[in-house]
């Protein structure tokens, strides 16, 4: 595991986490395709049911990467803990998720990738895809949607050198 960003500036009336880890998985081993994830770990609001810490990440944010055309592909972002479901934590405003994408592009471009995609899908409502769409957009993406389609949206990032 390799740490790529960490924040330790407890506050009691901050709306966003002031503390976190966020780290990863990734090798640059050279194989033909490649899976990893960013996790992100925060203590705040991290208990169980009885009030004790809980040792997990809140988000984990899965990619596959090819090393010979150098582009990552986004699988999925997810929530874990009690109600484990696909989810960004940006819902909540605490900025989990946008700490999961920031890293993910900073690894991309210490390692030499082209670029960053993926497909995002909320078929809980039209708003729910907008909030996602303004989480990436916010880190940077470029997200296309089909009026056709309103519940899919494809999303890139072109990583520079």
């Amino acid at each position: 595991m390799q740490a790529l960003a960490q924040l330790d500036e407890p506050s009691s009336n901050e709306p966003r986490v002031t503390q976190y880890v966020a780290y990863t998985d990734f090798t640059t081993a050279e194989s033909k395709r490649q899976t990893a994830s960013i996790y992100v770990f925060t203590p705040y609001m991290n208990l169980d049911a009885h009030q004790h810490p809980i040792v997990e990440y809140q988000t984990q944010l899965m990619f596959h990467f090819d090393p010979w055309t150098k582009s990552i592909h986004v699988s999925v972002l997810e929530t874990l803990g009690a109600a484990s479901k696909l989810a960004f934590f940006d819902y909540q405003n605490h900025g989990l998720a946008t700490v999961a994408l920031q890293a993910l592009i900073g690894l991309g471009r210490k390692n030499g990738f082209h670029n960053i995609d993926g497909v995002v899908s909320s078929f809980d409502g039209h708003d729910d895809l907008l909030r996602i769409s303004d989480v990436l957009q916010r880190v940077g993406f470029t997200v296309q949607t089909d009026p056709e389609n309103p519940h899919v949206g494809e999303y890139s990032y072109g990583l520079s050198a």
